[in-house]
């Protein structure tokens, strides 16, 4: 039950917080500086550290790479991950959204960004312009993250 709860309120945080940038301009080089730890502990209410930024492999050959911003809970040990990619141009992220949903068949289909839905492993996955975000449901922490890699 409380895992659940949890999974909702950071479908929320999603929604709420990541893609309420405005659609103007180049999104960021660091799309983890967008979503400080502050605004994840108010919605969780719960401690995190800062995110660890990693590279994500490219969805297929020839994309661009994307970014895993991992958010670790101080006392409970629990992770939040957004893995977030970033195409040159709305239409090339609507492509690899939709061919990236045959991999993660959807479950259900909130109105929400552009496109989004719900897979099987209750990840969260959006679309909005040219960014794409996927948010695993929340775990607990196996072991402590290694040191960031820079893009």
């Amino acid at each position: 039950m409380k895992t659940k709860l949890l999974a909702a309120v950071v479908v929320r945080f999603a929604f709420t917080f990541w893609l309420s940038q405005p659609t103007y301009g180049a999104p960021t080089d660091d799309v983890c500086s967008l979503r400080p730890a502050s605004q994840l502990e108010k919605t969780l209410r719960e401690s995190f550290g800062g995110p660890q930024k990693l590279k994500a492999p490219p969805a297929y050959r020839g994309q661009p790479v994307g970014t895993h911003c991992t958010y670790t809970a101080e006392k409970k040990r629990e992770i939040v991950v957004f893995i977030v990619y970033t195409d040159p141009s709305a239409a090339e992220a609507k492509e690899t959204f939709d061919k990236l949903s045959a991999w993660f068949p959807a479950k259900s289909k909130p109105s929400v960004g552009d496109s989004a839905y719900t897979d099987s492993r209750k990840a969260i996955h959006v679309l909005k312009g040219e960014v794409a975000t996927s948010s695993p449901p929340t775990t607990q922490a196996r072991s402590s993250c290694s040191s960031s890699q820079r893009q």
